[in-house]
């Protein structure tokens, strides 16, 4: 029994003993690894980027473009091509570079550089696109340098003075469209009774679980908005290239034949139809920059500065005095806090009391880009901002790429609503879907039974089907949430419930369309919002605070060492051989998305945007049919 118990507490001091060896390595290693950066950091530092004198603006948006980037762990952004993380890159950081290097003497020209964006919403491509055509208005050159352009890419890419392709790419364009799965067979067939509850002729949203296609009312109402945003892309494309917008339709529906005449060639079909000024090799434009604009000082690429490490280099800091407070409504709208790719009615409703309470904040600006989402934390939302306004601060609604349903919902007493006109709002209307098995586990000879002490006892148990009882309460609560929507935006926009009615039912407008019929006041964009919203409070001078998540001191010390060494670290290959920049270093190892990993993505974010949906009543004010694609 001794030699037994030996031996255990032998094992016993053996484990601890390799325990207390890996912590001990670990935390040496960690101490090693400060040392290492701290040290690395004492050599790399300085202010800011050097501007170079005569330099090209690399404008290069990696990932995806959006309202605001969620902040990215500084291990993962070191790491970026080992994790599976979809890059992202802040449209106002994208807007800040081009209009401060408009009017810096030390900028010559613009290289705008798409391989690595994976994607953008109307709205934000618009904006940007206004921004660059901007520029090159100024008298300074506006470069497309990309290998290949998707539909996305070449609205910006068309604003550039001269577009070169690679021998290898192409230009591929096909229009806007909405194609959505319907599931019904499939349901059927698993034997799950949906139960749909909703208000709205076009609220198509629950049409996938009670359909096999799109209803014709869906079919009216989409192709509405679709073609309107389509004729804005096709002028937007077509006017710096010297073509109408029916010639762009045109050229895409001629595809075959005009791919037959260039003998199969994509890039010279599109020099043909004159979407591009050139077919050249990345060594060939480069050479052409480098002899327009000069070498870099390694003499192996053109003069150049990469976006961000120019922004980092001219960063006007802050100047005090009042404030205009901007808070981003971004995402699907769910209860409880949340990081910056989701409304998360806590986390927004304690910027916006910050801001409420701050006292050199003169107004709120609320940035939407948002499908709805929870019926209760949109009220939440909305009620915050009232408070507000109760407070005498003025709160102007500026819609993004997207301000739909309770997007537009927490938008709708807001004292003026802004619009882009490629922005998607309206769809007001509400539903709810509630799913039951009980012909599902019949299948598998599962059933339930039981006595409850009320009718409504076990009303919600998903194993047995809703009693005409329960139907009738959440149909009632439909509606009552219905009314509730169409007064709201009646007392927000001084419209009758009636004509509220008329234009609500669920349907999706275009920004254009939802200034005409009442919808939003104004169209433009985010700086005419805040300008509207200094005027509202009688400020002249102001600043623009963007109201946002706040980095662990931790993380960003971290952040601060790891800038610090790709500060100076030159970048191997890469399209541009370039030597500078901060976030340069990272994008020149960035790999170009191809159409499937996109759909994947799209696929996941459409998954992940049903499974956040946690309104504790059920009830949403959701756009599931607004993703133009």
């Amino acid at each position: 029994m001794k030699s037994l118990l030996a031996t255990v507490w032998g094992g016993v001091k053996a484990t601890v003993k390799v325990i207390q060896g890996f912590g001990t390595a670990m935390l040496g290693l960690f101490a090693i690894i400060a040392l290492i950066a701290l040290w690395t950091a004492s050599r790399n530092q300085q202010a800011a980027p050097n501007v170079p004198k005569g330099a090209v603006m690399v404008l290069w948006p990696n990932g995806a473009i959006v309202e605001q980037a969620e902040m990215a762990d500084p291990f993962e952004a070191v790491f970026a091509r080992f994790n599976d993380k979809r890059p992202e890159t802040g449209i106002h950081d994208l807007l800040d570079a081009v209009r401060r290097a408009k009017t810096d003497d030390r900028i010559a020209a613009m290289a705008l550089f798409t391989d690595t964006m994976w994607s953008a919403r109307p709205s934000h491509l618009h904006t940007l696109a206004g921004a660059i055509q901007d520029f090159r208005e100024s008298g300074k050159k506006v470069y497309a340098i990309s290998t290949s352009y998707s539909q996305t890419d070449f609205l910006l890419a068309a604003q550039a003075d001269k577009i070169f392709l690679n021998p290898a790419g192409n230009v591929f364009l096909t229009g806007y469209g909405q194609y959505n799965p319907y599931f019904k067979s499939l349901l059927d067939k698993l034997g799950v009774s949906v139960n749909v509850f909703r208000v709205g002729t076009y609220k198509s949203a629950v049409e996938p679980f009670t359909r096999d296609d799109m209803s014709e009312d869906a079919r009216e109402a989409n192709r509405g908005y679709l073609e309107t945003l389509w004729r804005l892309y096709g002028d937007a494309v077509g006017a710096p290239r010297g073509m109408t917008a029916a010639q762009i339709t045109q050229g895409i529906n001629d595809a075959p034949a005009l791919l037959r005449e260039a003998g199969g060639d994509m890039a010279q079909m599109a020099l043909n139809k004159g979407l591009v000024d050139a077919i050249a090799t990345r060594a060939d434009w480069r050479q052409e920059l480098m002899d327009t604009y000069g070498t870099s000082p390694d003499g192996n690429t053109f003069n150049q500065i990469h976006w961000q490490a120019y922004l980092q280099a001219t960063d006007p800091g802050t100047s005090g005095g009042n404030t205009i407070a901007v808070i981003t409504a971004q995402g699907e709208i769910i209860a409880g806090e949340g990081p910056v790719t989701v409304t998360a009615a806590e986390t927004l409703i304690r910027y916006i009391r910050e801001a409420r309470t701050a006292e050199d904040v003169s107004a709120i600006v609320l940035r939407v880009d948002s499908p709805g989402g929870s019926g209760f934390a949109s009220e939440l939302i909305r009620q915050e901002l009232a408070t507000a306004q109760a407070d005498g601060i003025p709160v102007v609604a500026s819609f993004g790429p997207l301000a739909a349903s309770g997007g537009y919902w927490i938008s709708a007493t807001a004292d003026e609503i802004w619009s882009a006109p490629s922005t998607i709002t309206g769809s007001i209307g509400i539903f709810a879907i509630v799913p039951t098995f009980e012909n599902t586990l019949d299948k598998v000879g599962i059933h339930t039974d039981g006595v409850g002490t009320t009718a409504f006892a076990g009303a919600l148990d998903t194993s047995r089907p809703l009693s005409d009882r329960v139907k009738d309460v959440v149909q009632q609560s439909i509606d009552a949430g219905y009314r509730d929507f169409l007064e709201l935006v009646a007392r927000g926009r001084g419209l009758s419930v009636d004509e509220v009615n008329a234009i609500a039912q669920g349907r999706v407008w275009s920004g254009i369309k939802a200034q005409e019929i009442g919808l939003v006041d104004h169209l433009g964009g985010l700086d005419e919002a805040v300008a509207a919203a200094a005027r509202l409070a009688g400020v002249e001078t102001y600043e623009t605070v963007f109201y946002r998540e706040q980095p662990d001191p931790f993380d960003a010390f971290l952040a601060d060492l790891f800038s610090s060494f790709t500060m100076t670290a030159p970048v191997s290959g890469g399209p541009l051989e370039t030597g500078y920049g901060l976030i340069g270093t990272l994008d020149a190892t960035a790999i170009p998305p191809s159409a499937t990993l996109k759909s994947l993505y799209d696929l996941q974010a459409d998954a992940e945007q049903i499974l956040r949906l946690n309104d504790p009543h059920g009830r949403y004010f959701l756009c599931l049919e607004c993703a133009v694609r």
